[in-house]
């Protein structure tokens, strides 16, 4: 009987982590945070089965939120990785197509995860003290390598001169480091300084996403006066086996790699998995994007629950920390058990909600439902951070539209941002800071 109270507990995770999912901008961590203090104000309520409802939305939000990637434009730092694709597969047409293929990669990465699971009390442990005392450089390496890896946008330039096509091709490039510079000044104020109200101080990080990655894409689609074409809801998918096999395989490697170092994140593993292993098409990357995205953010959430580890690692496995803290193997095993479920029904969901969409999206101007995206945007980040949070999701905005209008990497953004907490692993963040005059 209490096995089957603690299923009900994730499934309802599961339809809210879903609600959120198609609501942009949102996420699973903003609501979790409100969890918390009502676990606080209400001590009566089982802290585990609120540990599994967290469970249901974190996996429900990693897959179920591939829809808003698809048809209302709106990423964030997980989902930008396969966000044009799945953009060009919705103006030919095949919008249910790719939110399927997509989650074909999250249901591989799911058996993946399990599959790792047998193995992970054993080798997670030896892994933290192998990998732990060099973690700072390699986070300064997988800067390094970011930075120096994007190569010149010179295709087409029409200059006459050696210099100015030298001035094309780099036009990107020199882009691409300023919006670095520019997300790590802001990364130094914002970590440092207190910018949103201290009732609200949990939030602090979110409106720097969301002015990152969220709005810039809806601003872009009401400039391009984009129309969707009818919607094919055929299940009739063009994707061999090799695609999903390297897919999800390159990706699950990219977001674990993600999930277990601190700091960096899908997008960022992504693409470092994608050059390993020589990722391809617009199939693999998609549904190499979605498996990343899964491991990420429930890969995360599972290194918390393994025995002998424990690794805090992700939001949601920090605010989960506050309300409870898994001991035995079996707890672990009850989270795969809740992993498992939630995951079939979430795809399942994905696929109806998609269909659903897929009927009704031509029949509505894609401006408007932009528009409508952008006031939820605005409205939730003034419900969550206040006045200062749009001032703050403002500034980012600005520093978010350099990528597009320049043809250069948005995961600059978040290398950027973080760039000050790698600084402070290496012991030298203080330094930098109190230079800058931050503090």
């Amino acid at each position: 009987m209490e096995s089957l109270i603690y299923i009900v507990y994730v499934l309802a995770g599961v339809l809210v982590g879903s609600l959120l999912s198609i609501l942009p901008g949102l996420h699973p961590l903003n609501f979790a945070g409100i969890g918390v203090f009502i676990y606080l104000a209400v001590p009566s309520m089982d802290p585990l089965g609120l540990a599994l409802l967290f469970v249901g939305m974190l996996v429900a939000y990693s897959i179920v939120g591939i829809i808003t990637t698809t048809f209302m434009g709106s990423p964030d730092d997980s989902t930008m990785y396969m966000a044009f694709p799945n953009q060009k597969y919705l103006m030919y047409g095949r919008g249910y197509e790719a939110s399927v293929i997509s989650g074909m990669g999250s249901l591989g990465a799911l058996l993946l995860l399990l599959i790792l699971a047998l193995f992970a009390s054993s080798m997670f442990p030896m892994f933290r003290k192998l990998i732990t005392p060099h973690t700072h450089w390699i986070l300064m390496g997988v800067a390094a390598y970011i930075l120096q890896s994007e190569w010149p946008k010179d295709w087409g330039s029409r200059a006459k001169t050696r210099f100015g096509r030298l001035k094309d091709g780099w036009a990107s490039l020199s882009a691409g480091w300023v919006t670095f510079f520019l997300a790590m000044m802001l990364g130094f104020i914002v970590l440092n300084m207190p910018i949103t109200p201290l009732d609200k101080s949990f939030q602090n990080i979110m409106p720097v996403f969301v002015g990152f990655f969220a709005v810039p894409w809806v601003l872009t689609n009401l400039i391009s006066r984009a129309t969707i074409p009818p919607q094919t809801t055929n299940n009739t998918f063009c994707v061999s086996k090799k695609d999903v096999v390297r897919g999800t395989t390159s990706g699950f490697l990219g977001g674990m790699f993600a999930a277990y170092t601190p700091i960096i994140t899908a997008g960022v593993g992504g693409v470092l998995a994608g050059h390993s292993t020589v990722t391809s098409g617009d199939t693999q990357f998609m549904i190499s994007g979605a498996a990343g995205r899964f491991a990420y953010y429930v890969g995360a959430f599972f290194l918390f629950w393994v025995p002998l580890l424990h690794l805090t690692r992700g939001g949601m496995a920090w605010i989960s920390s506050v309300v409870y803290q898994p001991k035995t193997s079996s707890e672990f095993w009850l989270l795969v058990s809740a992993i498992a479920i939630s995951g079939v029904v979430a795809f399942l969901l994905l696929v109806v909600i998609s269909r659903f969409i897929s009927k009704i999206i031509a029949g509505y101007d894609y401006r408007k439902i932009s528009l409508l995206v952008l006031a939820v945007i605005f409205g939730m980040v003034f419900w969550f951070a206040g006045f200062e949070g749009l001032i703050v999701m403002a500034i980012a905005t600005g520093i978010g539209l350099i990528p597009p209008m320049f043809r250069t990497r948005r995961l600059n953004l978040i290398i950027g941002f973080f760039f000050p907490v790698f600084l402070n692993m290496a012991g030298i963040g203080a330094v930098v800071a109190r230079f800058l005059g931050v503090y």
